[in-house]
């Protein structure tokens, strides 16, 4: 699938709008061999997400993001039209299936590679990037991007979120 300009919100992004300009195809990740099988308390290391955001766009728009825990086993993801957080645009998940973390945004769907608590990097099962999120402080969180363009290039692209209050 040729893709020439792409705007994923890793809401799981879980969900940051980034405009991958250039990335050729969906990656797919081999099946990963799991050293242990994934639960709630690695679900749980991801609750510093819990909240409202703010942040900025590859292309300088400004973007809000809701992340709750409406269910043990999921974590959610919702972009909004503006600050007002009152209409959602789209959203994400992370929800633990099978002793995996799995993020779905659209068609688009993720596995957990790494958890610890304040961080987790996902790789792609079905998607064009891999992500992550990092705790920086309590009011910011870093989200790191990385594709392959179409020359085949490694490209990545890191924002931040800020925590609205």
């Amino acid at each position: 699938m040729n893709v020439s300009m792409l705007k994923l919100a890793v809401s799981t992004s879980i969900a940051v709008s980034s405009h991958l300009a250039g990335a050729t195809s969906v990656q797919t990740s081999p099946p990963i061999q799991e050293k242990h099988v994934l639960t709630v308390e690695d679900l749980n290391k991801l609750s510093f997400l819990i909240g409202r955001w703010s942040g900025n766009a590859p292309d300088g728009r400004t973007f809000y993001e809701e992340y709750s825990r409406p269910e043990p086993t999921l974590m959610r993801s919702q972009r909004y039209k503006d600050a007002s957080f009152s209409e959602a645009v789209n959203g994400s998940t992370v929800a633990l299936k099978d002793g995996k973390l799995i993020s779905t945004w659209g068609e688009f769907t993720w596995v957990a590679t790494s958890v610890e608590d304040g961080r987790v990097s996902f790789s792609p099962m079905n998607a064009p990037s891999s992500f992550s999120w990092r705790r920086v402080d309590t009011d910011t969180v870093e989200v790191t991007q990385n594709w392959t363009d179409e020359k085949g290039a490694a490209q990545s692209y890191a924002l931040e979120l800020k925590r609205v209050q």
